[in-house]
């Protein structure tokens, strides 16, 4: 989709036919280049890294147009000088004597322009060392050491079918429990509305039963049969029964001995091959745990630094003053994460105190989650290690003198939410001389496992509160808060409660046909919670007057808050959390779709940034994958996108698999194929080096590349790949596109090829490169053998012409040239015959306006993506859409996806004409765009900024790059740095 055809420019301009370029400003008082916004580990002066090699990168400004940088000296002080280096890259990475841990270095760099002279040396940056290596810690990690054992679940995540529950039989499971249960849930196909009874038995003793009457499914057809205990049941084994059905049900599950500690039964009788689905409910777990130590410093203090490590979460606080919570989850057994903080400021002579305030975050989550996260490897209650070094001596480490009890937190899950009890607050309790009467010592706890790594991408932020642009009262005792626009954080609220009222927040991205925030049936497609609470917070008030409160460690992506449990007025504001990262694209179209488009777009991304891509609180492969190049163009995602990779790398499988999900994901075994969506590690690698030009990025990651690669390929037959997922929700249908996975699965993989042969070509491993080159070409033979026929490419079980397959053979190019012209026409006749409209989903959707602009139909793409009728974006918006859909349909599940991102590249290297040609955009091209246009964008080299109007273009070029312009005639101009006028005359 990154391919560019010269001779096809939008209808906008298609008739300018000469131009010529005038510099904005002369070149006199050129003067030398200056070095600007330095950066290390692409970051300004970061706090604690723990690279023993750091990456050093500039932008230049200068004077004039054409500037240009020959070569660079940096000079880290009191231990490297590079010296006069002759290279035009505005990158490199430190190569002096040994760094020591806990030091702060500055460092300068000056260069030499296109003339040789030297200009000016920059101003002073600096980076400040952690740990470089993980043994130099000296704390250990503590925290209650209790111990929470597992609810049952007896299935994992997976496509479930339904056994029929007939009049006058019995289904059942057996399941082993080792915690207490409060409930036991089953999930249940029901069509229309059923009943049955529920029962549990333990040996010949009834534990408990319950007539489940009324059940009713939702739209999927799913609903949730529960059987509560009047007290906690013990753990043990046990039996679960469904009998005296009536009306259409079936007991969901699997057709495989999916379960080790028990069996399915069909009256009375084991069946072999099957396990049903069944979720207990245990008791809630402890409420998190506070942490506190006091400490005598007697030194004067130069210097202070907080080194901590908290999961899931930890927030902190030095004396009182709270400072920056901990960074975001990882596969903890592989992986652990600490920041550094400078509390020189914080910390004084005499006695002071550090407390934390733990929460569960992805480590310690005791949610009943269906995917499982409460299950994970290494699951425990919440632990933290923290060190503090004053004027370089460790004065803080922790262990077992530290204190613990636990807080007025009582309850926090990823997905369920969070409650604080007022009445339980400790005031002044990280303090220090606060009275720890009750307090116990903490425990020394077992790490869990993964490598201590520094985190220095730009932290989780709060942003600016939103008020809500409607409130209104769905039902007695209900006010919804409806804040406009989809966002991803918490809410405020502000008020003056009697004792013992319990504020309860439930947040949605839509509303149900009622007008109430839609929650769905616990444990079902849009309720992953099994016991139905889910992005739900509550405040119980301690009565002491006025509070403002919010929530320290959950978040949600909301529209839509009802607050119920108090008739008294309530101030509730949203508070947007995301990574703060910069913006770097600002994009203005001719067209009011095509602007809601990149509107929503950027917004859909800015609500998934959270240290890493979060799309509905899991690193989801598939949907990230989409919107890989739009982030890289919206945002600056070098850091991120580098702790991201970083999550995939580790936790790849040891033959090569990488997990749907990363970081907090699991390994499929194999059994779970899908190159559009795992194949992002290769294709992000790639595109990482691409726009920011750090080669060590290519390096770190090409094994994990070449053993994902492998693995790919070992799973072809005949060459061809079936995606488990394909082109994912097209219109008015299931989630499954008709044609299958295997067209757009095969393609995928050819695609990944291409990725990995570039980053084996630009590392110099030519043998590799020529090995995949060679399979890549094999397999888009074999591509074109199995779905090319007569002109079309079509999958053996689709039953009609589907945009998606030729949109993707066009755009990857892999359609030969004697079939190319059919190929397009029976794609163009689709579009026209569906009234201009896409017919697509997940991946045809960014393929098709590609794949029409570059073979000679701009104004059909255009047509297409400035609808506003079904299906189509101008559709979603106006059902009132601020970020993208997961799907077309006004009934979509998900409100905040970007599946549908891929749309964005269109708009900036088509619709404006910009894309990268060369790494670091050092050299990008500009193709005319529409008249109207205009796209900013923040690169790695500078500003660029492209505009188009009636007969001309206005082009920025920052220093040390080149535009190549390709005018409307098909003639090729080079632009150097400034600013330049395009002229053009236009035929009439």
């Amino acid at each position: 989709m990154k391919r560019v055809n010269r001779r096809v420019v939008l209808g906008g301009v298609a008739a300018l036919t000469a131009a010529s370029a005038i510099p904005a400003w002369g070149d006199e008082n050129r003067g030398g280049v200056r070095p600007i916004r330095l950066t290390t580990e692409h970051v300004t002066d970061p706090l604690g890294i723990d690279n023993p090699n750091p990456r050093f990168g500039w932008q230049l400004s200068g004077h004039g147009t054409g500037r240009k940088q020959t070569a660079y000296r940096i000079i880290v002080a009191g231990v490297w000088d590079s010296g006069k280096v002759m290279s035009s890259g505005q990158s490199t990475v430190y190569s002096g004597g040994p760094l020591r841990s806990r030091t702060r270095y500055h460092w300068t760099i000056q260069v030499w322009d296109e003339n040789d002279q030297p200009g000016p040396v920059s101003g002073p940056a600096w980076f400040e060392t952690a740990f470089l290596e993980p043994e130099e810690w000296q704390a250990e990690w503590i925290g209650s050491g209790i111990f929470v054992p597992p609810p049952v679940k007896t299935l994992p995540q997976a496509l479930y079918s339904a056994v029929d529950l007939e009049p006058g039989h019995t289904l059942g499971q057996s399941f082993e429990s080792e915690s207490q249960m409060l409930a036991v849930t089953v999930l249940l196909a029901v069509t229309e509305t059923a009943s049955c009874r529920m029962t549990l038995r333990r040996g010949d003793t009834v534990i408990g039963t319950k007539v489940l009457s009324g059940l009713v499914g939702d739209r999927y057809g799913e609903a949730q049969g529960r059987l509560d205990f009047d007290k906690p049941v013990e753990p043990g084994s046990y039996y679960l029964e469904l009998s005296d059905s009536s009306g259409s049900i079936g007991w969901k599950g699997l057709q495989a001995n999916a379960y080790p500690k028990g069996v399915a039964f069909a009256d009375g009788t084991e069946v072999p091959g099957e396990d049903r689905w069944v979720y207990s409910i245990p008791p809630n777990p402890p409420a998190n745990p506070l942490l506190r130590q006091e400490f005598d410093v007697q030194a004067k203090i130069v210097s202070a630094r907080l080194y901590v490590s908290g999961f899931g979460q930890a927030l902190v606080w030095v004396n009182g003053r709270r400072i920056a919570g901990t960074p975001v989850g990882t596969d903890y057994d592989k992986r652990i994460l600490y920041t550094t903080h400078d509390v020189t400021s914080l910390v004084r002579q005499g006695k002071n105190a550090i407390g934390l305030a733990m929460g569960r975050g992805m480590f310690a989550t005791r949610g009943l989650d269906t995917d499982a996260s409460n299950l994970a490897r290494w699951i425990a209650e919440p632990q933290a290690k923290v060190q503090v070094e004053i004027n370089g001596r460790i004065v803080v480490s922790s262990g077992p003198s530290w204190q613990l009890t636990e807080g007025p937190t009582v309850y926090d899950a990823v997905l369920a939410g969070e409650t604080y009890d007022a009445r339980r607050a400790l005031e002044g309790w990280a303090l220090p001389g606060f009275d720890a009467t009750g307090w116990r010592p903490a425990r020394v706890v077992p790490s869990p496992g993964g490598r201590m790594t520094a985190y220095t991408a730009e932290p989780v932020v709060d942003m600016d509160p939103v008020r809500p642009v409607k409130v209104s009262v769905p039902a007695p005792g209900i006010r919804l808060y409806d804040f406009g626009a989809m966002l991803a954080g918490h809410v405020r609220i502000r008020a003056r409660l009697p004792r013992g009222v319990a504020v309860k927040l439930v947040h949605s991205e839509k509303l149900d046909a009622r007008g109430h925030v839609n929650v769905g049936i616990p444990g079902g497609n849009e309720n992953t919670s099994v016991d139905g609470r889910y992005m739900q917070d509550e405040y119980i008030s301690d009565g002491s007057g006025e509070f403002t409160w919010e929530p320290s460690f959950t978040y949600k992506t909301f529209r839509y808050v009802e607050l119920s449990g108090t008739a008294i007025e309530v101030d509730v504001v949203a508070v947007p959390e995301a990574s703060a990262v910069s913006s770097t694209m600002d994009i203005k179209l001719d067209h009011p779709e095509l602007q809601w488009i990149a509107d929503a777009g950027k917004r859909t991304t800015r609500n998934i940034l959270r240290g890493h891509p979060d799309v509905g609180r899991y690193g989801w492969t598939s949907a990230t994958y989409r919107a890989v190049q739009p982030m890289l163009y919206q945002y600056g995602m070098a850091a991120l996108f580098e702790n991201w990779l970083e999550d995939i790398r580790v936790s790849q499988g040891a033959d090569g698999e990488i997990p749907l999900i990363t970081p907090s994901g699991a390994l499929s075994g194999g059994r779970l194929l899908t190159p559009s969506s795992t194949g992002v590690y290769p294709y992000l690698v790639h595109r990482h080096w691409l726009t920011y030009g750090d080669k060590t990025v290519l390096s770190k990651h090409f094994e994990g590349v070449r053993k994902y690669v492998t693995w790919l390929l070992g799973k072809l037959r005949d060459g061809i790949a079936d995606d488990t997922f394909g082109d994912w929700y097209p219109p008015k249908g299931t989630p499954m596109a008709p044609e299958g996975g295997t067209l757009v699965g095969t393609a995928y993989v050819i695609e990944t090829l291409r990725s990995a042969i570039a980053i084996a070509s630009e590392l110099g491993r030519m043998e590799q490169a020529r090995t995949w080159q060679a399979r890549a070409d094999e397999i888009s033979r074999q591509f074109n053998a199995a779905f090319l026929r007569s002109g079309e490419y079509r999958t053996a079980i689709q039953s009609s012409y589907r945009q998606t397959g030729n949109a993707v053979a066009l755009a990857f190019g892999l359609v030969p040239p004697a079939v190319r012209a059919q190929v397009v026409q029976g794609l163009v006749d689709d579009v026209e015959r569906k009234g201009r409209h896409l017919d697509t989903g997940a991946l045809g959707t960014g393929a098709l306006p590609f794949a029409l602009s570059d073979n000679g139909r701009p104004d059909l793409a255009y047509a297409v993506l400035t609808q506003d009728t079904y299906p189509s974006f101008g559709y979603l918006r106006s059902l009132g859409a601020t970020t993208f859909w997961e799907s077309w349909e006004k009934e979509s599940r998900g409100h905040q996806d970007p599946t549908l991102s891929l749309v964005v590249n269109w708009l900036v290297e088509r619709a404006v004409g910009v894309s990268l040609l060369e790494p670091g955009w050092a050299r990008f091209r500009v193709v005319p765009g529409r008249v109207g246009s205009r796209v900013v964008l923040d690169t790695v080299r500078g500003r660029i900024s492209v505009s188009w109007r009636a007969g001309a273009g206005e082009i920025e070029v920052p220093v040390n790059s080149e535009a190549e312009v390709i005018l409307p005639s098909g003639a090729k101009q080079v632009l150097g740095s400034g600013r330049h006028l395009v002229r053009m005359d236009e035929r009439r």
